[in-house]
Parts: C-alpha cells; sequence; structure tokens
C-alpha cells in the first residue's frame, strides 16, 4: 500500500460513515452551564517573556486534588499569529468563585522551535496528568508535507503534536503526530492535517484528521507511545446537515463506573457558532451515549470577540458532582464553566 493509497482507505471510511451515521442529533441547544469568570488578557502576567499577551484563550487544564493547572495559548501580535502555549496554577475553588490573582502569573512552556512549528506556533492544547509528568496534545503549525515546497508564510500545514514534560515542567520530548496502518517505526507513515486529540485508556486515543473533499468527522484510534504513529483509526461522530463539522473539544473525562465522557463541537451553518454537546465512551473510544447541545455562546463576552460566536473547549474536569468545563471564548479571552454532573448525563442518550 502507497502513501495515497493509505489516505485513500481513509478517505472511503469516512464516505461510508457519512451514508449510515447522520441522524443522530438535532439543531437543538439546551443550555446547562453557569457562567463562573472570564479571564482576558489583562488579568494575566506572562513571568519568562517580555512582552504582553493581546489573546489569552484556549486552555488545557488538570485537576490536581485542589489545583487546576492551566495551559492557555497565547498570542502577542497578529501580524503572524503566532502563538505559544503557557501554564498557570490557582486553586479550583478560587478559579469557580472569581478569585483571580491580579495579575495572574503565566510561564510560556511551549513556543515554535521546530519547523513543524516554524508559522503560527504552539495552539490548543489538551493536557492530561501522566505517569511521571504531563503530556500536552497541541497543534503545531509550520512546515511539513508539500508545505515545505516554499518558504511562503501563507502556505503551512497544520499537526497534531504531543509534548511531554516531567514533574518540574521540564520539556522531554515534542514531535508531530503521523497517521499509519500500525504504530512500527517501520512501515507507511502520512502526515495528515489533524487536531483535537486526548487519551483515553492505554494508548487508546481521539483525534480529528482532516481528509480533503470531506467534512471533518471525530475519530477514534491508536497511539504507539515511542513513534508516535496513530493507527487502528475509526470514526465516530458525523456531522448534522446543519452543521459544517464536528471536532473534539476537550480531554475525556474518566467517570467513576470506567466510561468516559468528552465534549464535541459542531460549527452550525446558519451563524457559525461553536456549539457544544457530549458523549459518553467505553475506554477504547466506543461511543455509548450522545447529547445535543449543551452549552453556546450568549450576550457580548461571548458572541464578540476577534473569533465571533465562539466557545472552543479545551479541558474538562470533574469537581464533586460538578462538570467543569475550561474553554476559549471569542479566541481572546478563558472562560470557566459549570454544570451538575447528574444534568448532563441524564441527556446523554444511549446509543
Amino acid at each position: 500500500m502507497t502513501i495515497s493509497e493509505l489516505e485513500e482507505t481513509l478517505k472511503e471510511e469516512a464516505r461510508l460513515f457519512l451514508s449510515r451515521a447522520r441522524g443522530l442529533r438535532g439543531p437543538h441547544t439546551e443550555d446547562l452551564f453557569a457562567r463562573r469568570v472570564y479571564i482576558g488578557p489583562e488579568d494575566v502576567h506572562v513571568e519568562n517573556y517580555p512582552r504582553r499577551p493581546l489573546a489569552v484563550f484556549n486552555p488545557g487544564a488538570v485537576l490536581e486534588g485542589e489545583v487546576v493547572h492551566l495551559f492557555p495559548r497565547l498570542v502577542f501580535e497578529y501580524y503572524s499569529y503566532a502563538s505559544a502555549i503557557g501554564h498557570a496554577t490557582l486553586p479550583l475553588k478560587d478559579l469557580l468563585a472569581g478569585r483571580i490573582p491580579k495579575p495572574l502569573p503565566v510561564r510560556i512552556l511551549l513556543y515554535p522551535t521546530e519547523l513543524f512549528e516554524a508559522v503560527r506556533g504552539c495552539e490548543d492544547a489538551r493536557a492530561h496528568r501522566r505517569e511521571g509528568g504531563y503530556a500536552l496534545f497541541y497543534t503545531g503549525v509550520g512546515k511539513l508535507g508539500d508545505a515545505r515546497n516554499t518558504d511562503s508564510k501563507e502556505v503551512f500545514t497544520a499537526i497534531l503534536s504531543l509534548a511531554e514534560f516531567d514533574e518540574a515542567f521540564q520539556l522531554k520530548r515534542k514531535a508531530p503526530i503521523r497517521i499509519g496502518l500500525s504504530g512500527e517505526e517501520t512501515g507507511l507513515a502520512l502526515y495528515l492535517p489533524t487536531k483535537n486529540a486526548t487519551f483515553l485508556e492505554g494508548d487508546h486515543v481521539l483525534l480529528r484528521p482532516s481528509l480533503s473533499g470531506l467534512p471533518d468527522l471525530c475519530w477514534r484510534g491508536r497511539l504507539d507511545p515511542k513513534t508516535l504513529k496513530a493507527y487502528d483509526l475509526r470514526p465516530v461522530l458525523a456531522p448534522e446537515a446543519f452543521e459544517y463539522k464536528v471536532g473534539w473539544s476537550t480531554n475525556a473525562l474518566r467517570l467513576p463506573d470506567g466510561t468516559y465522557l468528552v465534549a464535541y463541537h459542531g460549527i452550525l451553518r446558519h451563524d457559525l457558532s461553536y456549539r457544544h454537546g457530549f458523549m459518553r465512551l467505553s475506554p477504547e473510544g466506543r461511543p455509548l451515549g450522545l447529547s445535543h447541545y449543551l452549552l453556546a455562546p450568549q450576550g457580548l463576552a461571548e458572541c464578540y470577540g476577534d473569533r465571533p460566536l465562539t466557545l472552543y473547549g479545551n479541558g474538562l474536569l470533574l469537581h464533586g458532582e460538578e462538570l467543569v468545563f475550561v474553554g476559549g471564548v471569542g479566541d481572546y479571552a478563558i472562560g470557566v464553566f459549570t454544570a451538575p454532573l447528574e444534568e448532563v448525563l441524564k441527556r446523554v442518550v444511549p446509543l
């Protein structure tokens, strides 16, 4: 099999899935989430870089005990729109109460140093606590594949990447993720524009590759931890007729019964808004239940911004019986939203 045949195999699987998997959801939105706090660029101080950010948004989140780690995307200028990913910590109870240090200290962890990040940097972390440290899926925006044929900053590839840190947040490894037939180092490997990844059980992951000529779907697969090759990809969620595309919004949250809860987003055709529902999954990523939209942009702070009508999910936490959704607001700020877990799960209909 050639690389082009591998890509065509994925496309054919996507086409078959699209032909049979639509019609599960309607455009109904039932917003269950309370707005807890917004954190804008004026609220933070970046300790290890001399400039002030113009936008602080789309943060990954990890909860350790009563402390939340935030990994926001930072943009300091709008000429080339290059991004870095920072790190901040604070007690979760303070975050939920809106008691934010003024300013909130942030340190940059990830910034463009490699060719695959060299155009627009490092974007949109999904964060995980892993043995020996932390792991962040993120999007590197730079030169890979055909984009390497020119030095034009208008031509780039957005590629799913993984950064691993030790307990002290020292970077151990970062690299782009390839798509293959297996996780072995030998054999075919394909760089596809890919985003929206999170770990499930073991080597199982969720991810969202983009295939030319087809709308974006939500997929599951497996990831070899050594080679960083994703394989055994299977589509899980298709866009409905009222959506342009769908993607995974947050990290997958393990529930007490061993299943996983993850937010997904759809981009609506009638207003371009990002709206979020929830899916329940097996540890391997098989779909068990699905909700309609339970979170959507409301009011001036969420509907206006650098990107109107955009709530972009990154972090999903459980605090007691309360579900905490941490995301970007309008591509300029961080938003924190909460809803009772029981009420969310009531609306996740078994598949």
